[in-house]
């Protein structure tokens, strides 16, 4: 009976180590570097003023845009129209959340000018009624994490950074309750908020990027998580531009870090999920940003 057992445990630890290995290289087959391009409607504003969509989706990898020269074509991984959902731009990427949790390093971020929406991709709107990738990504982690939990033991912690006027702040040192200090920073983008705590980006033994020095707190829950990520997005400096009137003006770094162990052999994996929000990436004579809120840009 013993050996029997054995025998199953065996070939259990060799079907699941072959998984992540085929999973993972199918992931890798797509591309380790994937550049997705989502086309953003007009708003409102724009619509009055006779604004119209100047991207045109050709097929699911590649748009047209008419310029100067003539038209161009660029390609893409992926193209989203502008009637894409949030959770079709979500389901071409979660995917890469089962990698981190096997124990891999895995960054999605978004990119472009101010008003593209790159922050409603990542975050979504301020309602909540339309999640973006990062509070999506919260609830996929732990739902491998429960569905897996009978084989596995999960410990889950984050921390949360912002890249201002070329200095790293930890988002979560000494922050709670500091409801003053973030509608100050909300409405004026004022000086740099929050306890002086220096933190560097440093790479440990096995290649895997860490901020040492930054406030790492753990999550049980995607509603812990979340809850952390709320609080220190209530201390990130925006400020209004001639582009959008509410701008993030710094660059936004989540790491979400999984330790994963192996509950039949005890075997021990760690990965990582960054998730990062830019800031515009425009001139910044375009912007109209003026003093400290320039450097950003330079970064």
């Amino acid at each position: 009976m013993r050996e029997e057992k054995k025998k199953i445990i065996e070939n259990y630890t060799s079907e699941r180590t072959l998984r992540k290995k085929f999973y993972n290289m199918v992931e890798d087959m797509k591309g380790k570097i994937r550049v997705f391009c989502r086309i953003r409607p007009v708003n409102r504003s724009e619509m009055a003023q006779g604004g119209v969509i100047v991207v045109d989706r050709l097929d699911d990898y590649s748009v047209a845009v008419e310029t100067p020269r003539g038209l161009r074509e660029f390609q893409f991984d992926k193209v989203f129209s502008a009637h894409s959902s949030q959770e079709e731009v979500f389901q071409d990427t979660h995917r890469l959340i089962q990698s981190a949790i096997d124990g891999f390093n895995v960054c999605i971020f978004a990119y472009g000018q101010t008003g593209s929406g790159k922050t409603f991709t990542m975050v979504g709107d301020k309602e909540h009624r339309n999640p973006g990738i990062m509070p999506r990504a919260f609830t996929a982690m732990f739902d491998i994490v429960q569905n897996n939990s009978t084989r596995f033991d999960c410990k889950v912690s984050a921390y949360m950074l912002e890249l201002y006027n070329d200095q790293l702040q930890d988002l979560l040192a000494g922050q709670a309750g500091d409801g003053a200090s973030a509608t100050q920073t909300q409405s004026q983008s004022s000086q740099p908020h929050g306890p002086a705590r220096r933190v560097e980006i440093k790479r440990n033994k096995k290649g895997v990027v860490f901020a040492q020095g930054a406030e790492t707190r753990q999550a049980s829950s995607a509603q812990e998580l979340l809850a952390l990520f709320q609080q220190a997005c209530a201390n990130r400096h925006i400020a209004s531009t001639k582009m959008n009137s509410a701008s993030s003006r710094s660059h936004l770094i989540m790491g979400i870090m999984v330790e994963s162990r192996n509950l039949t052999n005890g075997s021990v994996s760690c990965g990582k999920l960054s998730l990062v929000d830019l800031a515009g990436s425009e001139r910044a004579a375009k912007t109209g940003a003026k003093d400290h809120q320039l450097k950003v840009d330079e970064t």
